[in-house]
């Protein structure tokens, strides 16, 4: 089947779907590894403490979508805009903690932080390895331009991302109605991104998160 792609269009698509997923079993691996630290081995015990990328792959998220994206799209490798994505979720059981409500919270965000950490390793070792090989610097803007995506939709209040599951964590959304919407939430998203004015605020928030790991990068690659 022709996909009307050509073959540097399938390397840089295939890249940037290797970069996507790595990150997202990365930032499910720091929300197991967060709620062992503070008490909770229900992550472990569903082999989800584990950086094998197999157990955190949920079809529908790190695979079907992240490719529907990335080949209809067909972005630049340094220039993703734009991709909808997520881990299979990972099992916590706040009960287990010291403190339920804010532990947990934690853990919600631990995948947020690692996004944040991936971008800092990212824009340090790729600065250094430049002064090697000038290519290294689409490499970087890729993978900060990914997780700077995800930085996004992590806040993103809408089910079964995990804005929205800080929502009800905080008691402003009902479990049901996540569960609910969340069935629907990627076709929600990838019909709200047709919108020009979608896009246009995705992308604003997207270069806000990244912008200051590209200027470091920048700064430190000369």
């Amino acid at each position: 089947m022709d996909l009307g792609l050509s073959p540097e269009q399938l390397r840089l698509g295939l890249i940037s779907y290797i970069f996507i997923a790595a990150s997202l079993c990365l930032r499910a691996y720091a929300q197991a590894w967060l709620a062992d630290r503070l008490g909770d081995r229900t992550p472990a015990m569903a082999g989800r403490l584990t950086l094998n990328p197999l157990p955190h792959v949920d079809l529908l998220g790190t695979v079907v979508l992240p490719l529907i994206c990335i080949f209809y799209l067909q972005p630049r490798l340094e220039h993703i805009w734009f991709f909808l994505a997520w881990a299979k979720p990972v099992p916590i059981n706040p009960a287990s903690f010291a403190q339920p409500r804010k532990h947990y919270l934690y853990c919600l965000l631990a995948q947020t932080a690692i996004s944040l950490l991936i971008m800092l390793i990212v824009s340090l070792v790729g600065a250094g390895a430049y002064r090697l090989d000038s290519n290294t610097a689409m490499l970087v803007m890729g993978v900060i331009s990914i997780n700077a995506c995800l930085v996004v939709l992590d806040l993103f209040p809408l089910p079964p991302l995990p804005g929205a599951l800080i929502l009800v964590n905080r008691g402003w959304l009902k479990e049901e109605t996540y569960l609910a919407v969340g069935r629907w939430g990627g076709l929600i998203l990838l019909l709200a991104f047709q919108v020009d004015a979608v896009r246009a605020f995705f992308a604003l928030l997207r270069a806000i998160v990244a912008i200051p790991f590209v200027l470091l990068f920048n700064s430190l690659a000369g």
